[in-house]
């Protein structure tokens, strides 16, 4: 077993007694009533209600969340706080593969008021706050069980730092900082002679591309419309801002697999792909198959883009995880 707890209990050190009497605090009643408002289906929210009171009760889950809950309010805004990618925390029973609906469910309400207090439209925070339930259907479709995939993912969410607008989520960092920033970016000679923008520390905005989401040319063009409506007023900016995307779906052999016609082909076209690149197995494999576990002999292309990886990696090649940029204001 990894010991992810012992290195989430290393970065978050102990929770404070305020904090744990506030996790030990929330009745089973008051947990329903804010899980009611994070868009999970009813059958994932009583499962949640039934386990709660094992949850609060329990000095090691309980000490985690009350970790978590102070970590994500005391960095909320802050998009130079650290960001630790950890290990998901099924392999610890239900205990841990419910622990970021709770922690959701406790600091949801500050998330809603941080949003509105930097002008946030509804309907852009009701998308980003579904995530939770987005990120639990992938669970509940690699495993059958209810839980969250890439856990990590929601506390950078819930420190206000991601926004979904339409199809996709754009992410406030800069340039060469933190783990979600693009890497490898461009040399330092390049990155000069393009100026402002493109040098380490300049502001970003990190495209994510949501699965099981519409990628269709006039689903991006209202995307890219309104987030710039909407940026402009909560993220301003003086400077060039680039917009940028590093996925295994800007490896520009897909052209030739998909055709001229794919949603996939035309969202990577309207970046320029810069060329130092990532090789990359598991995530292509991890996005296109969601079969964890399952030998890359023993996957099945079903669809043109699996059998271009397939065919890819069959042949001892590697997926190329690049990046690429656009003029975002």
């Amino acid at each position: 077993m990894n010991d992810t707890l012992g290195a989430m209990d290393a970065v978050l050190g102990p929770a404070t007694p305020e904090g744990l009497e506030r996790v030990r605090a929330v009745d089973a009643n008051d947990m329903a009533s804010r899980l009611e408002d994070l868009f999970l289906n009813h059958d994932v929210v009583e499962e949640l209600v039934v386990r709660w009171d094992e949850v609060r009760r329990s000095p090691r889950w309980s000490s985690l969340l009350a970790a978590l809950v102070t970590r994500v309010e005391r960095d909320r805004g802050r998009i130079d706080a650290d960001l630790a990618i950890w290990e998901d925390l099924d392999e610890y029973g239900p205990s841990g593969r419910l622990l970021y609906y709770y922690l959701f469910a406790l600091v949801g309400d500050g998330l809603r008021e941080y949003h509105r207090a930097h002008g946030v439209p509804e309907d852009v925070s009701d998308a980003t706050m579904s995530a939770l339930a987005r990120h639990g259907e992938t669970h509940r479709l690699k495993f059958g069980t209810s839980g969250v995939d890439a856990g990590w993912w929601m506390l950078p969410i819930l420190g206000g730092e991601i926004l979904q607008v339409g199809s996709l989520k754009f992410h406030l960092h800069d340039l060469e900082v933190g783990p979600l920033a693009p890497f490898p970016w461009l040399d330092a000679i390049s990155a000069d002679r393009l100026g402002e923008g493109f040098r380490p520390g300049d502001l970003s905005l990190g495209v994510h591309i949501p699965s099981r989401i519409d990628l269709s040319p006039a689903a991006l063009d209202t995307t890219f419309a309104r987030a710039r409506e909407v940026l402009s007023v909560v993220w301003p900016t003086s400077t060039r801002r680039l917009a940028t995307c590093q996925s295994w779906m800007m490896d520009d052999r897909l052209l030739a697999a998909l055709g001229e016609s794919s949603d996939i082909v035309g969202f990577q076209r309207r970046f320029t792909l810069i060329e130092p690149y990532a090789d990359d197995v598991d995530n292509v494999i991890e996005f296109v198959f969601r079969q964890p576990g399952t030998d890359i002999t023993d996957l099945r292309g079903t669809s043109r883009l699996q059998r271009a990886v397939l065919d890819v990696l069959a042949n001892g090649g590697t997926w190329h995880n690049r990046t690429g940029w656009l003029d975002f204001d």
